[in-house]
């Protein structure tokens, strides 16, 4: 801007195309700014503090506040197309469920009905639930919520809202309780063989006799898996009836008479067989199901980004945070899956919000 000496006029330069492209004039911090500072704290697991301790060091000094802020204004433009995914989540066939402990500093204790007797219940456990919904067509919503409840809780959220036509869903989780769905009255759920197999490795060093075996046979069901790649649903569940499920059953034969004799029940390596045999149902699911995954191991890779940041930042200080994180890591995760560049894609967003609010579908 130049002022003329003569009159005191102002002249104001246009800007280049390029900048106003970025956000309007009267914006001081530009949309790839902000998609920036959005994918260094929620993908990176870059927190506010190091990030204002980074732009020192590049002489453009921001403040950790200041960085909130702008991440509070992307999420409100894409928050939208946070609940877009949620619709879209209720329509799946298949879930990937789990949670992480996580906090929130001004989290108090809140009282909640209990799922099974209804009963209000007073809670205080603050987690990160993750669900991967996997639509008809084969693309994935990677989703989250950090809230006093588990993912099970989340999950009769979401399908609440699933239409009355829509087959039975298929869940994959672990074994707790607390990840399984209540408000549908049928469902199929399929357990983790990962989590069935750590079992035994964490009482290998106390039984170098028995659990090796169990764990060449266990090893032989995910080269089965990689066979599988390429298949269709109904070639690979044809091929892991074949190939897969004699292994499981010939595990579960061999088990039940070491628990009728040389294994006690009560030991490291009998409480793993136990755990085998009372979910062997659920962990045969994909010899029994279409499109049944062998493991939880896609929402276990998923979780790793909450973990990343929880290990960095520690902790959220208000529930508006918490929820600021969710919608902005929802939308991140599913575009980064997807394989777009998901920092143009933020900055589409921004540049676009009406449109994303009046269609968010598209």
């Amino acid at each position: 801007r130049l002022r003329c000496n003569t009159c005191g006029t102002y002249f104001t330069a246009a800007l280049p195309e390029a900048i106003q492209q970025d956000g309007p004039a009267e914006q001081t911090y530009g949309y790839s700014a902000r998609a920036l500072m959005a994918i260094q704290k929620y993908f990176a697991g870059a927190p506010f503090y190091r990030q204002q301790t980074l732009q020192q060091l590049f002489g453009l000094p921001i403040s950790a506040s200041t960085v909130f802020d702008q991440c509070e204004q992307l999420a409100n433009a894409i928050r939208p197309l946070f609940a877009c995914l949620l619709a879209l989540a209720a329509t799946a066939g298949l879930y990937f469920v789990d949670d992480t402990t996580n906090r929130i500093l001004t989290q108090g204790p809140v009282i909640k009905p209990d799922r099974r007797t209804g009963k209000p219940k007073l809670r205080s456990g603050v987690y990160t639930s993750g669900m991967i919904a996997v639509l008809a067509d084969g693309q994935r919503c990677l989703l989250y919520q950090t809230n006093v409840g588990h993912a099970g809780e989340w999950l009769d959220e979401i399908l609440s809202g699933r239409p009355a036509t829509a087959p039975p869903p298929l869940v994959m989780s672990d074994a707790l309780n607390h990840n399984r769905p209540s408000v549908v009255p049928v469902y199929q759920q399929a357990l983790c063989n990962a989590h069935a197999r750590r079992e035994f490795v964490d009482v290998a060093h106390l039984f170098p006799d028995q659990v090796p075996d169990v764990l060449e046979q266990y090893a032989r069901i995910w080269l089965h898996e990689r066979q599988c790649q390429g298949l269709s649903p109904a070639q690979r569940l044809a091929y892991h009836r074949a190939h897969s499920l004699p292994v499981m059953e010939q595990l579960r034969d061999g088990f039940q008479r070491q628990l009728c004799g040389e294994v006690e029940a009560n030991s490291g390596l009998g409480q793993a067989i136990g755990y085998f045999l009372r979910h062997y149902a659920g962990l045969t699911a994909y010899c029994r199901f279409e499109g049944a995954p062998l493991d939880n191991n896609l929402m276990e890779q998923a979780l790793k980004l909450v973990i990343r940041g929880r290990k960095n930042a520690l902790f959220f200080k208000t529930p508006a945070g918490a929820a600021i994180a969710d919608v902005i890591t929802s939308v991140v995760a599913t575009a980064h899956q997807a394989g777009i560049n998901t920092f143009d894609y933020l900055i589409a967003l921004q540049q676009h919000a009406d449109a994303v609010k009046a269609q968010p579908e598209r």
